[in-house]
């Protein structure tokens, strides 16, 4: 979690790893499955902060790599952050629905 200098949150980054992805893959990937903003400290870059800082912390604990989905059509322009971090899109990803 990032705060600014109040102490008030300003932005989330949570990884997670899963020890048999690992196992079945051979690669030990640092999954980053929120990234977040608070709307008041949005283009301030919060999200840049705290991808450098998990990036680098993955790194300097061994992982292979780290990865993430993220909405293409979102509004937000997270997909423009992701991409100045160095990630690239290796698959598109499709999500089907049936509503009850």
């Amino acid at each position: 979690m990032l705060r600014d200098a109040d102490r008030t949150p300003a932005g989330l980054l949570v990884t997670l790893s899963w020890d048999a992805d690992t196992e079945a893959t051979g690669i030990r990937d640092a999954h980053f499955m929120v990234v977040g903003t608070l709307p008041d400290h949005r283009k301030r870059g919060v999200a840049t902060t705290l991808l450098a800082h998990a990036l680098a912390a993955a790194k300097g604990q061994g992982y292979d790599r780290a990865s993430l989905v993220v909405d293409s059509a979102s509004p937000s322009g997270a997909s423009g952050v992701f991409e100045r971090a160095g990630f690239v899109p290796k698959a598109p990803y499709i999500r089907w629905a049936l509503e009850a």
